[in-house]
C-alpha cells in the first residue's frame, strides 16, 4: 500500500491548522472549558452590563393589553475561563464562537407575556475578546404585558415597562447594571403610525423580598408613548358628529312630510352601529370610560331627546286642529320676543273678533231695516195669509243666514288657532335646533380640546 497520499494529507492538515491560529485557540480554550458552570466563586460576584436598544414599536394590543416591541439586546461580563495572551495565537485578539457554546446570564422578561424570549440562541454569536471579556448581541420580539387606561382614548398615553432580572442568581452573585450608554438608546428606533414615543428610560432598582435576605436586582425601561388620535378622529368620531347633525335638522322637517320621527330613529341607529364598533377596538374593563365613548354617549342622549322633541312638537303642531286656542302669553313670549331673536317672521291672519263685530252689526242693521208686520184694512189687528207666510219665509231666510255666518267665524276662528299652533311650532323647532347644535358643538370642542 502506497502510503505516500495519506503522508500528504496529514501534513496538509496539520499546516492548515498551522496556519489559521483563530481553529487553535479554540480548540485550547474550549478543552476543558465547561458551559455548565459560572465564571464566578462561591463568594464573588460577576458584573453583567446590558443594553437594550429599542428598533420599533410593532404595536398595542388594547383588548390583550399586550406591548409588542423589536428590539435589541446587548450583555457584556468577564470570563477568565474564556482568556488567552494573544502573544501565543499570533496576535489574535478576538473570536466568533456560536453563544449556546458558553455560559449566558439567565436574563429573563419578568413581565413577559409569552415566558422566556430573551434566551440568545445558537444562531447568534458570542464575541470574545483576549481579556476574558465577552458580548453577546442579539434582536428579538418581545411582548410585554402593559396596563392599558383607555379613560382618555383615543387622547390616550400609555406608560408601559420592560423589566429584566436574572432567573436563579441573586444580587450578590450576578450584579446587573445598566451598559455603557448613559441613555436608553433610540439610535436605530423607526417611528410607529399608531404611537409617538415621548421618551425612552432605564433604571436600575434593588429589591428585597421577606423569604430571602439576599438583594434582586432589575433592570426597568420605561415607555411613555401618545397615541395619534387622526385615525380614530377620522372613522369614528366625524360620522357620530355628522349623524348627530342630520338627527338635530330632522327637527326642521316639515310636520307634514311625515318623516321626521324616521331620520331621528335612523340616526339613532347608526350610533349604535358606530357604539359597537368601537366596543370591539377597547378592552372590556370597567374600569374607565373612554373618552371617545362618554362622546357617543352624550350624542345618544342628544339623538334621543331630538326625537322626543319632535314627537312634543308634532303634538304642538296638531293641537290647534283640536279647538285648543294659544295662551295669550305664550302668543307674546314666542311670536313678539322669540320669533324676532331668530329672525322669523310672523304673519298672524285677521281677528275672529273683529269678523264678529263685523258679523253683529250687520245683524243690528238689518233688525233696524226689518218692516213690522203688515196690517190690510178692513182686518184690524192682522194680516192676511199671504203676508204671514212671506214674513215666515223671511224670518227663516234670516236664521239661515246667521246660521251661516257663525259656521264661518267658527272655521275662521278654528282656521286662526290651527295657524298660530303650527307658527309655534316652526318658533320651537328653529330655537331648539340652535340649542342642541350649540350643545353638541360646545361637547365636542370641549372633550377633544
Amino acid at each position: 500500500m502506497d502510503v505516500k497520499p495519506v503522508l500528504l494529507v496529514i501534513a496538509w492538515m496539520l499546516a492548515s491548522a498551522a496556519c489559521n491560529p483563530k481553529q487553535r485557540l479554540v480548540a485550547d480554550l474550549f478543552r476543558t472549558y465547561d458551559k455548565r458552570v459560572e465564571p464566578f466563586g462561591p463568594n464573588t460576584t460577576l458584573d453583567v452590563r446590558m443594553d437594550l436598544m429599542l428598533a420599533e414599536i410593532s404595536g398595542i394590543d388594547e383588548k390583550k393589553q399586550v406591548l409588542t416591541t423589536n428590539c435589541w439586546i446587548s450583555l457584556r461580563w468577564k470570563d477568565a475561563s474564556l482568556a488567552w495572551q494573544p502573544e501565543k495565537h499570533k496576535n489574535v485578539t478576538e473570536i466568533r464562537v456560536p453563544a449556546d457554546a458558553i455560559w449566558t446570564p439567565d436574563m429573563r422578561l419578568k413581565n413577559s407575556a409569552e415566558g422566556n424570549q430573551i434566551s440568545p440562541s445558537g444562531i447568534n454569536n458570542a464575541i470574545l475578546r483576549s481579556s476574558g471579556n465577552v458580548l453577546v448581541s442579539y434582536q428579538v420580539i418581545l411582548k410585554t404585558s402593559c396596563q392599558i387606561d383607555v379613560a382618555s382614548f383615543p387622547m390616550d398615553r400609555q406608560e408601559c415597562r420592560m423589566m429584566f432580572e436574572s432567573l436563579t442568581y441573586n444580587g450578590d452573585q450576578l450584579n446587573i447594571s445598566n451598559g455603557e450608554r448613559g441613555e436608553a438608546s433610540l439610535s436605530e428606533y423607526i417611528s410607529n403610525a399608531e404611537w409617538d414615543l415621548i421618551s425612552y428610560t432605564k433604571s436600575r432598582q434593588v429589591l428585597y423580598y421577606t423569604c430571602c435576605p439576599e438583594p434582586y436586582l432589575s433592570l426597568t425601561y420605561t415607555m411613555t408613548l401618545r397615541r395619534r388620535p387622526l385615525f380614530f378622529l377620522m372613522y369614528l368620531m366625524v360620522p357620530c358628529l355628522i349623524i348627530t347633525l342630520v338627527a338635530l335638522l330632522g327637527l326642521l322637517v316639515p310636520n307634514e312630510s311625515g318623516e321626521k320621527i324616521s331620520i331621528g330613529i335612523t340616526s339613532l341607529l347608526s350610533m349604535i352601529a358606530l357604539l359597537l364598533v368601537l366596543s370591539t377596538l377597547l378592552p372590556p374593563t370597567s374600569l374607565a370610560i373612554p373618552l371617545i365613548g362618554r362622546y357617543f354617549a352624550i350624542n345618544i342622549v342628544i339623538v334621543s331627546l331630538s326625537i322626543g322633541l319632535a314627537v312634543f312638537t308634532l303634538n304642538i303642531h296638531h293641537r290647534g286642529a283640536r279647538g285648543h286656542r294659544l295662551p295669550r302669553l305664550v302668543k307674546t313670549v314666542c311670536f313678539n320676543i322669540l320669533a324676532r331673536i331668530l329672525f322669523i317672521k310672523i304673519d298672524p291672519p285677521e281677528s275672529t273678533d273683529e269678523n264678529m263685530v263685523l258679523i253683529r252689526a250687520d245683524d243690528e242693521a238689518m233688525d233696524a231695516d226689518k218692516p213690522g208686520p203688515t196690517m190690510t184694512e178692513g182686518q184690524p189687528g192682522g194680516g192676511n195669509n199671504v203676508v204671514g207666510v212671506l214674513n215666515r219665509l223671511l224670518h227663516t231666510v234670516e236664521k239661515a243666514t246667521d246660521l251661516h255666518k257663525r259656521r264661518i267665524t267658527s272655521q275662521d276662528s278654528l282656521a286662526e288657532a290651527t295657524y298660530e299652533w303650527k307658527q309655534l311650532t316652526i318658533v320651537l323647532e328653529r330655537a331648539l335646533t340652535i340649542i342642541f347644535l350649540i350643545v353638541t358643538l360646545c361637547t365636542t370642542c370641549v372633550m377633544f380640546s
